[in-house]
């Protein structure tokens, strides 16, 4: 999230007052919107598990795609006729299917069921929009999110939520309804986000048969191709 305010601060600083004064306040507008999206979503993982004296056990490795609809909302500084800067937040989270397996006593490791899904929490955005003639537009944009590892150990032990950021690019078509400043948008984008990992909070030090060793996921891959349809409503120029 500091990346995005950093590049939303820097961009809107040395921007906007060039712009303004070449082109003239009357060519400065802010447009809101709000939009529905419904996206695939792919990656890979990796979860390592260890034993009470910090020993390899097991390693599995699963790769899956999955498909979520959210709501969103965005706002937009347009500098006159060709460049926006913007910002979009999704407040609904974007959730996983749920994984489940079952972890069988071997002495080593605490028998039971062990399911896991993640929340994709606070999608942020935070992009320059490049419009081209005839109502098609560009944009590329750096993300920032959160995610929520909700999971049931028949340890008992619980993941660390973690963060991660990643970019965005993508293409959409914009078409004006009638002339009070309301649009209709269709877009269609792609994002990458950084690998992330995560842990169960068990140290090499303080592993035991109890806590079921040190648990470590490894994500990989983590990308979406997102189609959206946005009303927007545009203020001023």
């Amino acid at each position: 999230m500091r990346r995005i305010l950093t590049i939303i601060s820097m961009v809107a600083l040395v921007s906007f007052p060039v712009k303004a004064m070449d082109l003239g306040l009357d060519s400065v507008s802010v447009t809101g919107g709000v939009a529905l999206n419904s996206a695939v979503y792919g990656a890979s993982a990796k979860e390592t598990n260890r034993d009470e004296s910090n020993v390899i056990r097991t390693v599995n490795k699963e790769s899956g795609v999955f498909t979520e609809d959210h709501q969103s909302i965005f706002g937009e500084l347009n500098m006159g006729e060709f460049v926006s800067l913007g910002f979009e937040h999704s407040p609904d989270p974007i959730s996983t299917p749920e994984n489940r397996r079952t972890v069988q006593a071997d002495g080593n490791s605490t028998a039971g069921t062990t399911t896991v899904s993640v929340d994709f929490n606070d999608l942020n955005i935070a992009y320059l929009k490049f419009n081209l003639p005839g109502g098609m537009y560009l944009k590329y944009g750096y993300v920032d999110v959160n995610l929520d590892i909700k999971e049931t150990m028949a340890s008992g032990s619980t993941y660390a939520n973690v963060g991660t950021e990643g970019t965005i690019a993508g293409i959409g078509y914009s078409r004006p309804l009638g002339d009070a400043g309301v649009a209709l948008r269709v877009e269609g984008s792609y994002m990458s986000l950084d690998d992330v990992s995560t842990s169960n909070g068990v140290s090499a030090s303080g592993a035991t048969v109890a806590n079921g060793g040190r648990n470590q996921v490894d994500a990989s891959n983590l990308e979406g191709l997102n189609g959206k349809i946005a009303l927007t409503y545009t203020f001023g120029g």
